[in-house]
């Protein structure tokens, strides 16, 4: 897949895993839709958001 190429993605693993590879794939203003809940707190790349190519809801 290239980076940018999704407008939605549905990440149902609920073990803890890497986001910023789904984070890549996603449009500017896409959803990543998060539904299975992992035991551990999830790991957020910062960059993205501080420059501003993803945002958190």
């Amino acid at each position: 897949m290239r980076k940018r190429s999704l407008d939605f993605i549905v990440d149902t693993v609920s073990t803890k895993h890497p986001i910023g590879p789904y984070l890549e794939l996603l449009k500017v203003n896409g959803t990543l839709a998060k539904v299975g809940a992992p035991s551990k707190p999830l790991d957020f790349p910062i960059l993205p958001l501080i420059y501003g190519t993803c945002y958190t809801n």
